[in-house]
């Protein structure tokens, strides 16, 4: 009767870390969707507003760290992308007070949008930062022919 306990809490631990295994698994998706949603949606917005999207947007991208020295080695990486980029230092956004603003003008491709924004937050967070989204003006459609 002692084995069989002991293996029934032994199935039981197995079981509980595979399920808490797979309710992390869901919410990094959960995550993803989030971030890749809000891109489309706000490139829906712009569209909306009467924007267009063949046309090359300036694109502004927001990110904080909480050191200067890992601001300024995504900031230089991005340059090499063709990005403007600049750090500020804030220390009235507490534990990470620098800010890194990155600039580029391109077109709102839903997709290439959505890929740009996971490798920013992946950057991001791999320096100990965080990815807090873009921001474009809108680019007027030019009237078609009468």
């Amino acid at each position: 009767m002692q084995l069989s306990t002991t293996w029934m809490i032994g199935f039981a631990i197995v079981g509980g870390l595979f399920a808490g295994y797979r309710i992390w698994q869901n919410l990094q998706k959960l995550r993803t969707q989030r971030n890749d949603s809000w891109d489309e949606r706000l490139i829906v917005q712009l569209r909306k507003r009467g924007s267009d999207p063949f046309k090359p947007h300036d694109i502004d991208f927001f990110l904080a760290f909480g050191t200067q020295d890992a601001a300024e080695r995504l900031a230089n990486r991005l340059r090499g992308e063709g990005f403007d980029a600049d750090v500020t230092d804030t220390p009235e956004n507490g534990d990470l007070r620098y800010s890194l603003h990155a600039h580029k003008s391109m077109k709102l491709i839903v997709p290439d949008m959505k890929e740009l924004s996971r490798r920013l937050t992946d950057a991001a967070a791999e320096l100990g930062g965080r990815y807090d989204g873009w921001a474009a003006k809108e680019v007027p459609r030019e009237p078609g022919p009468v």
